[in-house]
């Protein structure tokens, strides 16, 4: 039912139900039959707009603007009130203002780059991460490789946070065995009302992957949540990589597994697996 079959719903009622003239000494009752008409239209009118918003919120892609071998993807996130924060995050503005207060610029000629408005903290899991953060629309959709999780929060000279990020990479080393055969990241992106972007840029220039292979494709989860990614130099290369992102509730969920050639199809389904956890 659309917004127009819900208003010939209401017309087609007993005009005494819905007549706006002076009420009667006798105040008439909706039959429940009509008032269970209402509720039903209702909920499949605000019930299809809201599945459709989770499976409609889409990022866009195209070919990197400097360089050769990548690409660029942007997505419009939420900003979240920074009252929203409830973990120990809320100990970050006095961090950073302390920093600009303190802060001495290097000697022009110091190879050290320097610079106040951000504080990283280390974790080992992505769950303690979360619970630093404290904010409830955030999730927590474990990547197929462990590693340890960085929080970074960003602000400004007045302790005002305006972007939060949470990171947690696994590096391949091929002289170490115990890394295994299966890198990749997860970046979470958080904005809030203090940020000074809406939209948030990703991708990048992948090196010595082929240019000329990449691609980009998506799917829907069992619950609806949309997962688009890209594939770059898959089967052509040493080392391949599908990189996947979802928008959940304004926040932004990178994930990136970078495998060996004749794993694509397991890389897909480590993708696949990670994004039904939404």
């Amino acid at each position: 039912m659309n917004g127009m079959d819900l208003i010939e719903a209401v017309n087609g009622m007993d005009e005494e139900l819905v007549s706006v003239s002076a009420p009667k000494k006798e105040r008439r009752r909706l039959r429940p039959r009509a008032w269970i008409a209402i509720a039903a239209a209702a909920l499949i009118v605000f019930g299809c707009a809201t599945v459709g918003a989770s499976a409609l919120i889409r990022g866009k892609f195209g070919p990197i603007r400097t360089g050769t071998h990548g690409y660029t993807a942007s997505f419009e996130l939420q900003k979240y009130k920074w009252s929203k924060f409830k973990g120990e995050i809320r100990e970050t503005p006095d961090i950073i203002r302390e920093q600009y207060a303190t802060f001495t610029p290097q000697p022009v000629y110091s190879s050290f780059f320097s610079h106040p408005g951000s504080y990283v903290k280390n974790f080992s899991t992505l769950r303690e991460a979360a619970d630093y953060v404290g904010l409830k629309a955030l999730k927590t959709p474990e990547p197929p490789f462990g590693a340890d999780c960085v929080v970074n929060v960003f602000g400004d000279a007045e302790g005002r946070i305006g972007d939060v990020e949470i990171f947690l990479q696994h590096i391949v080393i091929p002289s170490d065995p115990s890394t295994g055969d299966l890198g990749g990241m997860l970046r979470i992106s958080i904005l809030t009302e203090n940020s000074e972007k809406s939209t948030v840029l990703t991708g990048g220039d992948w090196g010595d992957y082929d240019p000329g292979r990449i691609d980009y494709k998506e799917f829907t989860t069992s619950k609806g949540v949309l997962c688009q990614y890209t594939e770059v130099g898959i089967g052509q290369n040493s080392r391949e990589l599908i990189s996947g992102y979802v928008v959940y509730e304004g926040i932004l969920y990178n994930l990136s597994i970078n495998f060996k050639p004749g794993e694509y199809d397991n890389a897909v389904k480590m993708l696949n697996d990670w994004a039904e956890k939404f």
